[in-house]
């Protein structure tokens, strides 16, 4: 623990870590929650604007890209000027992003307030670990990375329910209003309870290349992937961008290796435990905030449901949630890491498989209860994965450690929404086609249903070749919307694998780790 933090126990006694953690907790939260509330105003941003999932989709994904771009300055920042700046200053620049998004008239302008804010929430996330685990002992770190863990699925939970109800209720532009109480919270207790600068922390030069290699990797990256269907994967323009994303990354690699203080300590990868850790984090990225783009898109898209209803559906593994928190963050101070992730890996994707059977038909509670069986999983993920991952390093690394291992997770969650708006986008087209080459003069069904829609066109008043026309109009809506629903199911059947092949790196977590509040066997 830091000579600061030291001095805030000291004058506040055992209450300060938990009264610190609140605050933490409130900018994490406040981040988060702005973040998955947006995913079910996108139907309402799409009408408002004009624009199609093509460009509606960085709303998510450019908050996810700065966020995790800005994720390994948060060790550098926290030395430099200590965590009580730097996260009055997070939240305040979100606080102003956020008016920003509600006030501006333009979809560029409302991308830009998003991107600011997943810069801001980019810092506070780290930092809410790396001060968390400073201020537990090593055998409360379990503990202490289940309380980082409730705010992390926490908010994605909440946050489609809140976003719904304020949708429907004002619209969606009050959707960027609705962290800004939490974050005028955490700033009023950063004040109090946070610890200012550690003055005995050494000052290291900013790694600037560093930060505009990774800015560049991953923004080319994503780029490329949301623009690959509409581009053309052979493109020119597609092309360039998958050899910048490359170059850059090779270059960050070699640059972070040999200079110095690097931003990302390539030397933490070469602890095992932490590098095993950071390929499920990735996985779990991906998954947890994929499945939070995908669900409430399904839910409107196809289930037809309003966004209060789309929220709602999510409501009750939050609650759920709040229970298996604590259980499963102390449940890791007294077992190895690998059972509790392995579980929570497997029950996550068996719900995936499930889901990939839900279509038009489907029941709200069926939803419901295979949208929290699977959440109830991952509870048992983050708190393990975080705990292990910093468990493996020796103090000095806790700093950076943290940054990392968040950097990985929300790389997985900028490409996974990615990957999943692309797998819905181009097996939408690819089932749309098939569908399509089936509806021949041959097909008796076909035919059958093209006569049923001219009679009930006609009744409708229309006649002759207008008739016609509305019927074979409305046969294309039916083949788009069965192939958009089927490239859901597909969306759904790739998160599950994806969690079934993490499972591998996840069994090397638990090889000679003896949990601290684990009793040795008696030789």
């Amino acid at each position: 623990m830091s000579a600061v933090a030291e001095a805030g126990r000291a004058e506040l006694g055992p209450a300060y870590k938990w009264l610190a953690t609140a605050t933490v907790l409130c900018g994490m939260l406040a981040s988060i929650l702005s973040s998955t509330m947006t995913n079910v105003a996108i139907p309402d941003v799409m009408g408002a604007f004009g624009v199609g999932q093509d460009k509606a989709h960085w709303l998510s994904t450019g908050f996810l890209a700065a966020s995790t771009a800005a994720m390994p300055t948060v060790a550098w920042l926290r030395d430099r000027f200590g965590a009580r700046a730097i996260f009055i200053a997070a939240m305040g620049i979100f606080s102003v992003a956020a008016l920003v998004g509600e006030s501006a008239d333009v979809i560029e302008m409302v991308i830009l307030a998003r991107v600011v804010q997943g810069a801001c929430a980019g810092i506070s996330q780290p930092l809410a670990l790396m001060t968390i685990f400073q201020l537990f002992p090593p055998n409360d770190r379990g503990l202490a990375s289940g309380i980082f863990g409730m705010g992390v699925i926490l908010g994605p939970a909440l946050g489609p329910t809140f976003g719904g109800l304020i949708v429907d209720a004002f619209g969606w532009r009050y959707v960027f209003l609705g962290s800004l109480p939490m974050c005028a919270l955490g700033i009023m207790m950063a004040f109090v309870f946070l610890p200012g600068r550690d003055m005995s922390a050494p000052r290291t030069r900013f790694d600037w290349i560093g930060l505009a290699l990774i800015v560049v990797a991953v923004t080319c990256l994503l780029n490329a992937l949301s623009n690959g269907q509409r581009w053309g994967w052979e493109s020119i323009e597609l092309v360039l961008l998958v050899t910048v994303a490359i170059i850059a990354a090779v270059a960050l690699i070699l640059w972070e290796l040999f200079i110095p203080t690097p931003m990302l300590n390539m030397a933490l990868y070469r602890v095992p435990r932490f590098a095993c850790a950071s390929v499920v984090a990735l996985v779990f990225g991906a998954g947890m905030f994929g499945s939070m783009y995908l669900i409430p898109l399904f839910a409107q898209q196809i289930l037809q449901l309003t966004p209060t209803g789309a929220g709602m559906m999510l409501m009750p593994a939050g609650i759920v949630l709040v229970f298996l928190f604590p259980i499963a963050g102390r449940l890791s101070d007294y077992v190895r890491p690998h059972g509790p992730i392995l579980f929570g890996l497997f029950t996550f994707a068996t719900a995936g498989f499930f889901l990939a059977g839900c279509d038009v038909n489907t029941g709200w509670w069926m939803m419901v209860f295979l949208v929290t069986f699977g959440r109830a999983g991952l509870a048992f993920v983050v708190s393990n994965v975080n705990s292990s991952a910093l468990r493996a390093l020796p103090a000095s690394l806790i700093g950076q450690g943290s940054g990392a291992i968040n950097f990985i997770r929300m790389m997985g969650a900028a490409f996974g929404v990615n990957g999943l708006a692309f797998i819905i986008e181009y097996r939408t087209a690819f089932h749309a086609e098939i569908l399509t080459a089936t509806q021949t003069a041959g097909n008796a069904d076909t035919l059958a249903y093209i006569d049923q829609l001219k009679r009930l066109v006609g009744e409708a008043g229309l006649q002759g070749v207008e008739r016609t026309g509305m019927a074979y109009n409305f046969l294309g809506r039916v083949i788009y919307a069965q192939a958009n629903t089927m490239a859901f199911q597909d969306a759904f059947i790739a998160v599950s694998i994806i969690f079934i092949c993490a499972m591998v790196p996840a069994w090397f977590l638990g090889r000679g780790v003896l949990p601290p509040r684990a009793k040795p066997k008696a030789k």
